[in-house]
């Protein structure tokens, strides 16, 4: 059932058969191009609405409200890689602190506001459970995540 079993890898392109390395570096470009095409379009909305906060003008591409922002935002990019260099440190972080409300507590909360005309205890029940497992599980996560990160560099 498994072709490598006990021999695979963590990193799935190291378990490529050497003769193909074309292949493993074709691979690597590839995930370096979507990491940076993403984050550049994942970044945008916010620098949008801080850049729009503080005047900088739209019409505008170099302002220098503009590059100071979008700047800033490298600037602390690299800095939470230089401090976290593990990135699976930082997906538990983020997963612990903002995909609990994205998941369990913002839906709940809209659904109620929304539905307001149509409530049922059991419905409007159901959300402020979810709400409460949302907050309870977000803060589990992130205590998890930061004693994690802690312990880690206290270790070395």
């Amino acid at each position: 059932m498994y072709y490598f079993g006990d021999q695979c890898q963590a990193n799935i392109l190291n378990n490529i058969n050497p003769s193909f390395k074309i292949l493993n570096v074709i691979i690597l470009l590839l995930v370096a191009v979507q990491a940076i095409m993403s984050a550049t379009i994942l970044g945008n909305p916010v620098a949008s609405m801080i850049e729009g906060a503080i005047s900088a003008p739209a019409n505008v591409l170099l302002h220098w409200k503009r590059l100071l922002v979008r700047s800033i935002f490298v600037v602390v990019a690299v800095i939470i890689c230089e401090l976290i260099p593990r990135f699976d440190l930082i997906m538990a972080l983020i997963g612990g602190t903002t995909i609990n409300a994205a998941v369990f507590i913002l839906p709940s909360i809209f659904h109620i506001k929304l539905a307001k005309r149509e409530w049922f205890i059991l419905k409007v029940t159901l959300d402020v459970l979810s709400i409460l497992f949302g907050l309870g599980a977000g803060a589990v996560c992130t205590y998890a995540s930061i004693a994690h990160i802690i312990d880690e560099y206290t270790a070395s």
